[in-house]
Order: structure tokens, then C-alpha cells, then sequence
């Protein structure tokens, strides 16, 4: 296939901005009193902010992770004084510190929202398996309220949806032989899932799932763990969608299956949470999976693939499916096969009709991008030497100018315009990367940029 030019929109000149000073050794920070001082009173600021899309700031400490939301940007960092890290919170545009709280030991940053920011540890206080959640004030970081004995499912508006574990149920999870194409469920004990207030911590609601179950969990947005619904498979072919914010039931349906599920997925891999209608059954000690329709509940057909490379619904009236050997789309109500490409492996995110496509099967090569037209399986452009940063409503891309260098773009889909609205310096891997409205905040190896991006027509 002959290799298709990138255009780079530059009709409006940018500036680069001035490059951070090189990173010094770790050691090195902690050597003097005043430098552990400066760092408490957040002065980790290297770039001041700009106007315009481009670089803002950047924040040259270990940054272990790091999320945006509601304006402000939450991260936490290695410190040389305590076993656990820091927790900040900073003014997602101008790089402000607004408030720093030490965590501790094992205590990780799970997930921010625009009120309350998630803390979590492994709770070693009972017999079983489970985590131990502090959620903070995200405009002052007071505690708000904690829980132990639970695992965190996902946040819904307001509410906070956990898993209640007893001190009896240890999980042990046993893999299947990879060699094997026959699917095997793990142990469907009964499940408790809790909705709890995001500011007191106080139960919203609590929905109980019959041992023997199959739970399937929908995200509108999984990076930040925003939850849409849980779906609930019995083994009589009952399907039920439970609202994660009411805990009330969105409906049922009842499928022509009976059975152990080991596996089933009834929704899009698009980023909105929004429901399918079919849903995709991987029957326990067999091979494939069996697709059904919705609302009626028939069989529609059986797919002969294994669980691995599950089907997902990639278009409208598409399943797509991938392995090493690449991808293949399959009509989503008869099962025929519609097309096969062989360099991409994975939908990275999808735009109406058009995908954008990628590997995962080697994270130090994401590649090649491209962007296919879903009818047809044609590739519609092949964006050389872009990687995907983030996708979703903003598809964001990254691209090497040199061995620690690289340009920031914005894709159109629709055009396959890669608009660059930023340089980034020492730039190596692959980046952990949030936005959030106006402002893009990625990590590379434990430093923090922030860039502005560009205003959207």
C-alpha cells in the first residue's frame, strides 16, 4: 500500500516553547533541606504558563500517576522524607499548588472527580481480599470519609460504587491453559455491590448478585474509572442492566441460552458506555462464544474464536475481532466475515463510520495508525509514525521528531488531518495520559507536562 502524506495543519504559526532544564538525579533532590522544603510548598513548576495551545508548565519529579478533572490536575510523586507518597493538587491551567496531603505507605491515587479524590491501599486488616478507599476533599484535600473490607468498581455522578468483601471470600484466581480454546468461568460465589456517596460515604442503594451469576461491568470512561452499569447474566438466561448510579433496574431480558457464563459482553468499546443490542456469550467448556439479539433474545449466531480475541462491536452492524494475525470484522447479525486487515490488531477509537486502528500486542510499538473506513475494511489513510495518545471525542496523537522529541496533534477522522498544536521535550515511551476540557496532562518517564490544547471549531 503506498504511503500516504500527513497533513500537518500549521496555518497558525506556533512557537515551541523553551525547553526544561535536563533532569537531575533523583539522589541528587534530596541532598539539601531547602530543596525538600521547595518541593513541599509545590514549587516544582520548571515552565510558567503559556497563552495559546502549547506547553503550560511541567513538573520535573517522580510523578508516579496523575489525573485531571474539574479544572485541576491531581498526581501523586515519590518523596525522600516518607514511605508513602505526596498527593497534590494543582490549578489544571496556570500550574497553582492548591493544597498537598502525604499519603501513606502503598496508598495510590486511583481516581479524581470535580469534588472528591480516591485514595486506595490493600486492606490487610481482614482474612480476605479486598481494599482499603480514603476519598478526599478535591478542593481542599480534608478526608472526607473511609472504608475498608470493599474493592472500587467505578464512580457514577455522585456515587461510588464498591464491591463489599467479606473476611470469608478469598479470591483465587486460576488462569486457564492459554493453549486451550475451550472457555472456563472462575468462581461465581454471590456478590454485594454498593452504591455509596461520593461525599459522606453514606450507602445510596445495594444490589445483591445470585451466586452463579456472570457480572459484566460497562465504563463511559475507564481510565477514570466512570462507570455506566452493571450487567447481570443468570444462569437461566436472564440478563438484567442495573443503573450504577440508582442501583435501580434499566431492564431485563430474557436470553435463549441456559448455563454457566464464563464470559459476556453486552456493550461498545467506544468510550460512552452505551448499551448494544447483542450481547456476546462465552459458554463455559465450550469453545467461541454465541451472539444474541436484543430485546427478542434469539440466537443469532456462533462465533468460533477464542476468548482471548473476543468479538466487540466496532460499527453499527459490526463485530471486529483481533489477534496477532490482525483483524476481522464479522456482520453483527449473521456472523458472515466482511473483511481482514493484517498490520492493525485492535480499534483504538472509533468516529461515526471511521476507526482508528492500532496494535496493542506490543506496548513499545502501538503502531501502525490508521484510520479505515468500516464498511469496507479499506484503509482510508495510514498516519506513518503516529502513535495514539488519547481517544474518544478528542483524538489525541504523538509522533518522534527525534530521540527524545516529539510533535502533539489533534486527529480529524473525518479528513485524517493530524492539526500539531505542540512539541514535546524528553519524550521516551510510551506516555499515561489524562485530559480533561482545555488541557492535556501526560507522564513520561516520572516527569509531568501540561499542554494547552487547541481551541476547537
Amino acid at each position: 500500500m503506498a504511503e500516504t502524506v500527513i497533513e500537518l495543519d500549521l496555518s497558525v504559526p506556533w512557537q515551541p516553547p523553551e525547553p526544561p532544564e535536563p533532569r537531575r538525579r533523583l539522589q541528587g533532590r534530596w541532598v539539601a533541606v531547602a530543596t525538600v522544603l521547595a518541593v513541599t510548598l509545590g514549587l516544582l513548576v520548571s515552565a510558567g504558563p503559556r497563552s495559546g495551545a502549547g506547553l503550560l508548565y511541567t513538573i520535573e519529579q517522580q510523578v508516579l500517576r496523575a489525573q485531571t478533572a474539574g479544572g485541576r490536575l491531581f498526581f501523586a510523586r515519590y518523596q525522600g522524607t516518607d514511605p508513602g507518597p505526596m498527593i497534590e493538587a494543582h490549578d489544571l491551567i496556570d500550574g497553582e499548588l492548591l493544597w498537598h496531603r502525604s499519603a501513606e505507605a502503598q496508598q495510590q491515587l486511583v481516581t479524581a472527580g470535580d469534588d472528591v479524590v480516591l485514595l486506595m491501599s490493600e486492606d490487610r486488616t481482614g482474612a480476605g481480599d479486598s481494599s482499603a478507599l480514603v476519598v478526599l476533599d478535591a478542593a481542599t484535600g480534608q478526608e472526607l470519609w473511609k472504608r475498608s473490607h470493599v474493592t472500587f468498581t467505578g464512580t457514577t455522578g455522585d456515587v461510588f460504587v464498591v464491591e463489599d468483601v467479606p473476611d470469608e471470600r478469598r479470591v483465587e484466581v486460576v488462569w486457564p491453559d492459554s493453549e486451550s480454546d475451550v472457555n472456563r468461568a472462575f468462581a461465581q460465589p454471590e456478590r454485594r455491590f454498593l452504591g455509596l456517596s461520593a461525599r459522606t460515604g453514606a450507602q445510596v442503594w445495594a444490589v445483591t448478585v445470585p451466586q452463579g451469576s456472570d457480572v459484566n461491568v460497562s465504563y463511559s470512561n475507564m481510565y477514570q474509572s466512570r462507570l455506566d452499569r452493571l450487567d447481570v447474566l443468570g444462569r437461566d438466561g436472564r440478563l438484567t442492566r442495573w443503573d450504577s448510579r440508582t442501583g435501580q433496574v434499566r431492564a431485563t431480558h430474557q436470553l435463549a441460552w441456559s448455563g454457566v457464563s464464563a464470559m459476556f459482553d453486552a456493550g461498545w468499546h467506544d468510550e460512552t458506555g452505551r448499551a448494544a443490542d447483542r450481547v456476546v456469550v462465552y459458554p463455559d467448556g465450550s469453545p467461541g462464544s454465541q451472539v444474541y439479539e436484543l430485546p427478542t433474545g434469539r440466537l443469532l449466531f456462533h462465533w468460533p474464536g477464542a476468548q482471548g480475541s473476543g468479538l466487540f462491536r466496532c460499527a453499527a452492524d459490526l463485530f471486529c475481532a483481533g489477534d496477532s494475525g490482525g483483524m476481522d470484522a464479522y456482520d453483527s447479525t449473521t456472523g458472515q466475515h466482511r473483511w481482514h486487515l493484517d498490520e492493525q490488531t485492535h480499534v483504538l477509537g472509533m468516529a461515526g463510520r471511521r476507526l482508528i486502528t492500532g496494535s496493542r500486542f506490543d506496548p513499545s510499538d502501538p503502531g501502525p495508525v490508521a484510520l479505515v473506513d468500516s464498511r469496507t475494511g479499506t484503509v482510508f489513510k495510514q498516519l506513518a509514525g503516529w502513535h495514539v495518545l488519547t481517544t474518544g471525542r478528542r483524538p489525541l496523537l504523538w509522533r518522534l521528531v527525534d530521540m527524545r522529541t516529539a510533535m502533539l496533534g489533534e486527529l480529524d477522522p473525518a479528513t485524517g488531518v493530524v492539526a500539531v498544536f505542540a512539541r514535546a521535550e524528553n519524550w521516551f515511551g510510551n506516555p499515561e495520559c489524562s485530559v480533561d476540557g482545555e488541557a492535556l496532562a501526560c507522564i513520561v518517564v516520572g516527569g509531568l507536562s501540561v499542554w494547552r490544547l487547541p481551541s476547537r471549531h
